[in-house]
């Protein structure tokens, strides 16, 4: 029993030196991955979340009825053109944008797909108050009416809301 427990301390010694050494080692070796990591993170995701962010904004600045019945409007229209065409281009605008939701918040994408519905709400509901025989004035003013009804635009709302968000993010 004495021979074995001789063979056997210096063995179980050298077994335990062994793990803790390769344990420091693989530690050490997953830091480092981990590092990598990140600093690919920082480098490769980082500027297309805030390009997403970006291009979100700009999809709320470019949807806002402000911007988009002034944009949208061309000489000789009639009100129901003016109207397919402000739903047109919200609807272009959101499905050109529709891949940026990967690297924004769902609580952001919330918001401006909220935004979007409330802003084509918004301009449908002006072209049904408007007579059958109005113009692209009458739409335009109505849609501004409504607009001016809100305490914030549902595009106001959104960017602030994204804005916020995209802080966050970053705290």
């Amino acid at each position: 029993m004495k021979d074995i427990l001789i063979v056997a301390i210096p063995i179980i010694g050298m077994l335990v030196i062994c793990y803790l050494i390769l344990k420091h080692y693989l530690d050490k070796e997953i830091a480092e991955k981990n590092k990598s990591i990140v600093t690919l993170k920082n480098k490769e995701y980082l500027p297309l979340k805030m390009q997403a962010y970006e291009r979100a904004i700009l999809f709320l600045e470019r949807i806002d009825p402000n911007n988009l019945v002034i944009r949208v409007h061309k000489n000789g229209m009639t009100s129901k053109t003016l109207h397919g065409e402000l739903i047109k281009t919200i609807r272009d605008e959101y499905t050109h944008n529709m891949s940026q939701q990967i690297y924004i918040s769902l609580k952001s994408w919330d918001e401006l797909k909220k935004a979007k519905e409330e802003t084509v709400q918004c301009i449908n509901m002006a072209m049904n108050s408007i007579a059958e025989d109005g113009t692209t004035v009458d739409l335009s003013s109505k849609i501004f009416e409504l607009m001016a009804k809100k305490d914030k635009t549902p595009t106001e709302k959104a960017l602030r809301k994204i804005k916020i968000d995209f802080q966050r993010s970053f705290e």
